[in-house]
């Protein structure tokens, strides 16, 4: 048996059991403080898979960046696959999201790009998938979220 202690913030654990539906699950990690003197890729070899390569990233900004992430996260799916009841939980999801934004001081952030996976994504990305490097108040976090069936 294998046991595993999940670390990862309360909310995304919450946010994932919300979210959870037919033939849909999300995922998230929040990776930092991280050091802001290596490159993007470094950071992931170190603190994701050895194997990560990137396949492209784009400098974005606070406002840009929450709306696509809760652009993700709200994502309503189809008849086939999606989170049950969403609209019930929708009230519930955004607070949880607005506690991880302001942890990482998102709204300070003076540098937010968006990055992809070429190989060593974290997770298994199906319906949706983001991952951002945020640079705020002298610390980097690496916020990587994305659904799957």
């Amino acid at each position: 048996m294998k046991i595993v202690n999940d670390k990862r913030l309360p909310e995304f654990k919450r946010i994932e059991h919300l979210l959870y539906g037919i033939n849909y699950e999300v995922w998230f990690n929040l990776y930092g403080p991280l050091d802001t003197g290596l490159g993007l890729e470094q950071v992931l070899k170190n603190n994701i898979s050895k194997k990560v390569q990137l396949s492209g990233v784009v400098a974005s900004s606070q406002q840009e960046a929450k709306k696509e992430i809760m652009a993700q996260v709200l994502y309503e799916g189809d008849v086939g696959s999606g989170p049950i009841k969403l609209d019930e939980k929708r009230e519930e999801i955004t607070s949880l999201m607005s506690k991880v934004f302001s942890l990482i001081d998102f709204d300070s952030a003076d540098l937010v790009s968006e990055f992809g996976f070429r190989k060593g994504h974290p997770a298994y990305p199906v319906f949706w998938n983001f991952a951002y490097d945020i640079h705020s108040n002298d610390k980097r976090w690496i916020f990587i979220g994305s659904s799957s069936d």
